[in-house]
């Protein structure tokens, strides 16, 4: 199943399409996602997730989605997550990913995190990526970091 965000007419005409940031590998249970100006629909496996989108999960729920061919999320239960940017081109390619709440993996190809800026920001700051594979987890509106492996840099947000 593809999902795609069509311009509407009345916001503004659109020239180029709307950019894509990965495509979804696993959804399991009630997992949504949320265009940019659109409305709520299931996301499956297979979709293709549009930059500005948000997902959402609900309890026992959990999505997978490969973000560059050297990236990808896990967005856990209970969250709410918004792809923010995804520009493969920039040099270094940039992932910028947006928690309010719940958990957020990410899983960083080995020596991929020196090689782009992949970013999880929350309420209380960012988690930028300096390794390969760390979750993200926000609750009561406080941003929490877990290290399985590498080095993650902690940017506080500003008071």
């Amino acid at each position: 199943m593809l999902f795609t965000c069509l311009p509407n007419p009345d916001i503004q005409a659109q020239d180029a399409p709307v950019p894509t940031s990965g495509k979804v590998t696993v959804s399991v249970g009630d997992v949504k996602v949320t265009p940019p100006g659109g409305a709520p629909a299931a996301l499956a496996a297979g979709a293709i997730v549009a930059t500005g989108s948000t997902i959402t999960t609900g309890a026992g729920a959990r999505a997978v989605i490969v973000m560059t061919p050297k990236s990808a999320i896990r967005v856990g239960e209970n969250s709410n997550v918004v792809i923010e940017e995804v520009l493969e081109s920039a040099t270094p390619p940039k992932v910028t990913i947006n928690i309010t709440d719940g958990s957020v993996g990410a899983l960083l190809k080995p020596g991929a995190g020196a090689e782009m800026d992949f970013k999880i920001k929350t309420p209380s700051g960012i988690a930028a990526a300096r390794g390969t594979y760390y979750a993200v987890v926000v609750e009561n509106g406080k941003g929490f970091a877990q290290v399985k492996e590498g080095k993650v840099e902690i940017i506080p947000a500003a008071p």
